[in-house]
Parts: structure tokens; C-alpha cells; sequence
């Protein structure tokens, strides 16, 4: 009798358990026969799918900034939201699920912190993983000086910005622990505020 197996849902599976462990032990902690081993399969099996323990770990990193994009897409086609609302919207959601993801953040501030001392290009990795939240609040800030909702201000600029304070608070999340994902948000509305033309009390949705 012929099994059938779902390999789109194998791999998932896959990434899903390999995260968990990723975060319980480190990225050094892991090893392929505790992936197998969480996964109930064989060490053979999960080889079928992915080549080495790296490009497991840089893709249970890609499954979850897959996350943040869904998460961001939901956002952009709420037609109910101003577009500085959805801007703050998309601030909240992506710090929330951060603050959520305190302990797979430290274990990928570890494994580029190594992957820096062997010499890799970490700039390229990191912007890779990046890229894709920074176009998506470049183009919503464009849209809100086009809509007058924002003053003129220079989109790249104020994106930078943001995501100054964003990277902020993802290294006090992981070595620090200072600072609060409320108040990483407080920093950002003020930030915001400098450029809104909209009149206080208008809506702020969350």
C-alpha cells in the first residue's frame, strides 16, 4: 500500500519544530538528530529536504518574517484604516510579535555575531530577511504625503527612522531587556507625530 506524503507539509513541520528547538537551545545546541528526533522522523528524511542545519535555521528565520509579511499584506487591504493608521498598525503588529519572539531573536543575534566572527557577510543577510518591512513603510510614508496626511518629509528618511528605533528595541529585547514593547511603541507614535498632519484625537487604531 502506496503512502502518501505531503511534503509541503512535512517541511513546514519541519521549520516549525526546528524553531522550537532553535529557541530552546541556541543555534549551536541543535542538532540534527534533535530536529529528527522532535520531528519523529528519521535524520535520512529531513536530509530529502534540506542540505544542512544552516539552511534549516535560515529558513525557519524565512517562515517567520513570512509571518510579519502576512501580517503586513492584511494590513495594507484594511480599507477601514487611514494610511497613518495603518502605518502605526503595522508599527503594532511587528513589535507585538517581536516582543513574542524574545528568545528565537537572541538565538539569531548569536548566530550572526558568529557567522561575523568566520567572516561571512552578515549586512547582506540581515538586509535580506529586512528588505522586504522597509519597502512596505517607505511606500505606506509616500502614500501619506501624497494623501496630506503626512507633511513633506522624505519617505527613505523617515523609514530609516522608524527602523532605527525598531532595531533599538530588538537589542534591548535581547541583551539588555530595558525597554518595553509598549514603550517601544510610545516611541514610535512620537515619532510619527512629528510628521502627521491630522488633528489629535483623530483615529488610532490598534
Amino acid at each position: 500500500m502506496t503512502v502518501f506524503v505531503d511534503h509541503q507539509e512535512r517541511r513546514n513541520t519541519i521549520l516549525e519544530h526546528a524553531f522550537e528547538l532553535f529557541a530552546e537551545e541556541g543555534y549551536n545546541g541543535v542538532t540534527y538528530q534533535k530536529i529528527a528526533d522532535r520531528c519523529h522522523i528519521s535524520r535520512t528524511s529531513i536530509y530529502k529536504y534540506f542540505k544542512d542545519k544552516d539552511q534549516i535555521f535560515i529558513f525557519a528565520i524565512k517562515q517567520s518574517t513570512d509571518k510579519i509579511s502576512e501580517l503586513l499584506k492584511r494590513v495594507l487591504n484594511r480599507h477601514d484604516l487611514t494610511t497613518v493608521d495603518k502605518i502605526r498598525r503595522a508599527l503594532h503588529l511587528t513589535v507585538k510579535l517581536f516582543s513574542e519572539n524574545r528568545i528565537f531573536l537572541s538565538v539569531i543575534l548569536n548566530y550572526l555575531m558568529n557567522q561575523k566572527q568566520t567572516g561571512a557577510n552578515i549586512r547582506r543577510k540581515v538586509r535580506r530577511h529586512t528588505f522586504g518591512l522597509k519597502i512596505f513603510l517607505s511606500r505606506l510614508i509616500q502614500e501619506a504625503v501624497l494623501n496630506r496626511q503626512f507633511r513633506p518629509v522624505n519617505p527613505d528618511l523617515v523609514t530609516a527612522q522608524l527602523y532605527a528605533i525598531l532595531e533599538s528595541y530588538v537589542l534591548n529585547l535581547t541583551v539588555m531587556e530595558m525597554m518595553d514593547w509598549k514603550d517601544c511603541l510610545q516611541l514610535m507614535n512620537f515619532c510619527l507625530d512629528e510628521y502627521v498632519t491630522e488633528k489629535p484625537g483623530n483615529t488610532r487604531k490598534r
